[in-house]
């Protein structure tokens, strides 16, 4: 018997499911709702392009490092999904649109403005990234921030689904959407889709998909990798946390300073206090 990946923030069912062409018109639907654009605006007008895990027979074949591009009229779209957030996976998606804006150019070309714009769909949020349901970023200056570079060519959002799961209505399209992402199962957006034709096509769609038995045995062995690779990095990062408290403690025991335990260890004033105190 193989887990259910019933959920659009399982990082392989969000990108199956949005960049399949079958779900084209959902696609266009949802970014015209993210993009406060007129329905009917992108019908055909969108380029996708998207490495499927599924067709792949190694984790580290994956090369693009997005997980979903989109482009029309002069912009780019990346979409993210991060069923955990940390610093480090922050970094990675910054570095991937930062790639994905490097790549538009071309030594000798004449520049020419073209708009990225990347959403990440977050939850379990273990980083700090603002507290609304989309937190968006921007290139800024570091002591005046109310100077911006090119914000109307560049921008990072965040959007929290954690925070979407607070909410037990659709108060706009977009919202409506988000719920429908967040949602943990078929059942709950089939509540969530009652009466729009899109949504309850992609619902049926969706759940056609995920319990097809090749498409389980394929997604239970991706996901397995991937949490092999994710308890790799956890065990590494806690031998190196152990490593750094050792460290720390002979640096009391020799009368250092907390001040610079701190520098050399990385680790928080707070913690080398915490140890010399026996906590």
């Amino acid at each position: 018997m193989y887990p259910r990946y019933d959920t659009l923030m399982n990082d392989i069912t969000f990108k199956e499911s949005f960049a399949n062409p079958h779900n084209r018109r959902q696609l266009e639907r949802f970014l015209e709702a993210l993009l406060s654009l007129p329905k009917g605006y992108l019908k055909d007008k969108l380029s996708v392009s998207y490495e499927s895990l599924i067709d792949k027979a190694n984790i580290d074949e994956k090369s693009s490092r997005t997980d979903i591009s989109v482009e029309f009229d002069d912009i780019l779209i990346d979409l993210e999904a991060y069923s955990y957030l940390d610093q480090e996976s922050v970094y990675k998606s910054t570095f991937y649109v930062m790639k994905i804006s490097a790549s538009r150019l071309t030594r000798g070309m004449e520049y020419e403005p073209f708009k990225v714009i990347q959403y990440n769909f977050v939850d379990h949020v273990h980083t700090n990234i603002g507290p609304d349901i989309i937190n968006p970023f921007g290139l800024v200056h570091k002591n005046y921030p109310e100077i911006k570079i090119a914000p109307e060519l560049f921008n990072i959002n965040y959007v929290r689904i954690d925070k979407i799961r607070e909410l037990s209505y659709n108060e706009s399209e977009v919202i409506k959407w988000l719920r429908f992402i967040a949602a943990r199962n078929h059942k709950e957006r089939e509540e969530i889709a009652e009466g729009d034709e899109v949504l309850v096509d992609f619902n049926e769609w969706i759940e056609n998909y995920v319990n097809d038995d090749v498409t389980r045995k394929v997604m239970a062995e991706w996901n397995e990798k991937i949490l092999l690779n994710k308890q790799v990095k956890i065990a590494l990062e806690e031998g190196a946390r152990n490593r750094a408290l050792e460290i720390a403690k002979s640096m009391l025991e020799s009368n250092m300073k907390i001040e610079d335990i701190a520098k050399f260890t990385n680790l928080s004033k707070e913690e080398i206090i915490q140890l010399k105190e026996g906590k």
